[in-house]
């Protein structure tokens, strides 16, 4: 075997473990030498950019989002097909070779990768070092849980070997020690750039990860253990670490404008700046993705007539709800219809001239609903009445109507009304706070709109109160496995596989002898 360095064979063997296609490697990597004496800020970005992966509506979003209660993404005749990517999410029908599981294996696992190379910069400063590792722990945690092992590579070991694996429970500890090193050289959360990895985000991903530290310690990620009151302390002790400069937004919409870098209620974002196109590796499934995805052909701004919220999901909604409803007069005015949830009639900009299909699909009002008598159950329609009309739209993000291809929302990973619901799940699951929910659940309520009750006084309240606060945010998958809810039959999915809490590892990743398929795969 032709004998690379370090740096170099690591991208060998990381693409192979990957699946990513590799040619002509010792002219496009950098060598060990060079990459130690590298700039630090320029690796950093790299290493950065790994979060622009969550703007995606695929990969990562997809395995997280559409295998959930929330949306189907329906093939409407031609449209959606995709070979059966966006079915075999929502179905459960996924395979080891299956688009969106291979997806969100590279995805994390090459930011993983972007990570290692900035760690391995000879003199790093510790401050950069900090968020590295920072990083390095949120793309882990996210590989383990969805696929509950992730391979990584021991300094000095020879560039002939594959990479070695860790199991979930092994993976958990390394994060843990991963953030508490970094923890210390963080800086201060950054009140008009949440963009930066800071002590916030790092105490929030400790809570999330104690949170779900049972599932993780379970070989099959199935259930909560009974002796469980540690990690739920660890989780309450996190939350109150959360700085002064991290509170609740008085609006609930502050947090997805153009300029939402403002919010204090911001923990973690990926960074879009207005007029780049920031996500080049992505093309249209930037943050733009948030909007296009759902919304019909005819409406502003135009979309591609795909996600749609599923009735059972929205029933947890009070409907005046502003979390589903922004109708403020400068929405209607530029966009027609309120944003949130979008059902019913849609309209053109300003509000008053009602939309309707496209001509070749019979000009029908542009009424949408969820009627499951208009979503056959393999979930491909193709009657002329339901085709373009079918399904309740989501739009989370406000966009910015002059710039809706380059547009300057930042992403949201990290919030602070997530980080209260956890802390208010802990104290249920045995934790001891001198908080109460009930105290935490009137802070929830007291916001612009909220017309849906949140009751936090059981488990149950707790999470119907995250389904409705954080919707489209990317943790419903990771909510419903907790909840022992993910794999239970429901209107849209009928496939009980317990396994399936797990996804297969895919195909290309097994050429390393030292990774084992999930069982059930």
């Amino acid at each position: 075997m032709k004998k690379y360095n370090f740096i170099k064979y690591s991208i060998f063997a990381g693409a192979l473990v990957l699946g990513v296609s590799c040619t002509n490697l010792d002219e496009q990597i950098l060598d060990a030498t060079e990459t130690s004496k590298a700039d630090p800020d320029a690796v950093l970005t790299s290493a950065y950019n790994g979060l622009k992966n969550f703007q995606d509506q695929g990969g990562i979003f997809a395995v997280s989002e559409v295998t959930t209660d929330f949306v189907i993404v329906p093939t409407r005749a031609g449209d959606w097909g995709d070979g059966g990517a966006w079915l075999e999410d929502h179905f459960h029908t996924w395979k080891a070779d299956s688009r969106e599981v291979n997806s969100a294996w590279k995805q994390m696992l090459s930011s993983v990768y972007s990570c290692d190379l900035a760690l391995a910069i000879q003199g790093i400063p510790a401050g950069k070092k900090a968020e590295a590792q920072f990083l390095k722990a949120y793309y882990y945690y996210n590989a383990i849980d969805l696929y509950g092992q992730v391979p990584y590579r021991e300094a000095g070991s020879s560039p002939d070997d594959f990479p070695k694996v860790w199991t979930s429970p092994e993976a958990t500890t390394q994060i843990i020690a991963l953030l508490e090193e970094a923890l210390p050289n963080l800086p201060a959360k950054n009140s008009s750039d949440p963009s930066i990895a800071s002590k916030d985000a790092a105490h929030f991903l400790l809570a999330k990860i104690y949170l779900n530290k049972a599932v993780f310690d379970s070989p099959t990620h199935t259930g909560f253990n009974a002796n469980n009151v540690a990690n739920m302390n660890k989780v309450i002790s996190n939350i109150d670490a959360i700085s002064s400069a991290t509170t609740l937004a008085a609006d609930y919409w502050d947090n997805f404008k153009p300029a939402n870098n403002t919010s204090p209620e911001l923990i973690l974002t990926s960074k879009n700046v207005l007029g780049v196109d920031a996500v080049a590796g992505l093309g249209i499934n930037g943050i733009r993705s948030r909007w296009y995805m759902g919304n019909h052909y005819n409406q502003v701004p135009s979309g591609w007539n795909g996600f749609s919220v599923l009735q059972e999901y929205y029933d947890q909604f009070n409907p005046s709800d502003r979390r589903i409803k922004n109708d403020d007069p400068a929405i209607i005015a530029a966009l027609g219809s309120p944003l949130g949830m979008r059902r019913g009639q849609q309209y053109d900009k300003g509000g008053v001239v009602a939309l309707k299909t496209r001509a070749q699909n019979g000009s029908l009002p542009l009424d949408f609903q969820s009627d499951l008598a208009g979503l056959p159950a393999d979930g491909k329609i193709t009657g002329q009445n339901w085709l373009e009309r079918w399904g309740i739209r989501p739009q989370k993000y406000i966009p910015d109507a002059s710039n809706l291809d380059k547009p300057e929302n930042d992403y949201v990973i990290f919030r602070y009304a997530d980080a209260l619901l956890m802390k208010a799940e802990a104290i249920l699951r045995g934790g001891t706070s001198t908080t109460t929910p009930v105290a935490i659940a009137a802070q929830l309520q007291a916001r612009q709109g909220i017309t849906t009750v949140i009751d936090l006084s059981t488990l149950a309240g707790i999470n119907k109160a995250r389904a409705t606060e954080l919707w489209e945010e990317g943790w419903r998958r990771n909510d419903m496995i907790r909840f022992g809810t993910y794999t239970t039959a429901r209107a849209t999915m009928k496939n009980t596989d317990a396994y399936r809490v797990l996804l297969p590892v895919p195909t290309t990743a097994l050429l390393n002898p030292n990774i084992k398929q999930n069982p059930g795969y």
